[in-house]
């Protein structure tokens, strides 16, 4: 999951609780399975805690099972693209870890831009993990879609 801080690493009861209130206090949340066979692949949720700001936050979880398959691309520039066509957002934004170059791969592919990065922020796998702070603006995510449309 990537709201606010990147959520605790997959396992356990404490990443159950997570994504647990990830989905409870969402703007839209949904469960993602793959379309062949069902099969649970993991939950995307969007947050928009100020309205009136139309900025959201972005954070996606996949089972390890499925990465590098192509879903995280797929679930993000659908995110993206709802989030702007249809919640009217002016920002999206996402936090991740520097170390999930997997995952800013994706992002940067959906047009997210790295912002800034918080050092040692986050006790993780017995180490100090950095954390990266991603968005997309609005006008960004147009001027994509009229390039890719063409």
């Amino acid at each position: 999951m990537t709201t606010g801080d990147p959520a605790p690493h997959r396992d356990g009861p404490q990443f159950k609780t997570c994504l647990r209130t990830q989905m409870e206090s969402a703007v839209f949340s949904a469960i993602v399975r793959c379309r062949f066979t069902g099969a649970f692949i993991g939950q995307v949720v969007l947050h928009v805690p100020e309205r009136r700001n139309r900025d959201g936050t972005y954070g996606v979880c996949l089972l390890p099972a499925f990465w590098n398959r192509g879903y995280g691309s797929e679930v993000t520039a659908f995110v993206v693209d709802y989030a702007f066509r249809w919640i009217g957002l002016q920002r999206l934004s996402l936090s991740v870890f520097a170390c999930n170059e997997r995952a800013v791969t994706v992002y940067e592919k959906a047009g997210f831009v790295i912002e800034g990065r918080k050092r040692a922020s986050v006790w993780s796998n017995d180490r100090w993990e950095d954390v990266l702070f991603m968005g997309i603006l609005r006008d960004e995510w147009i001027e994509r879609i009229s390039i890719l449309e063409q």
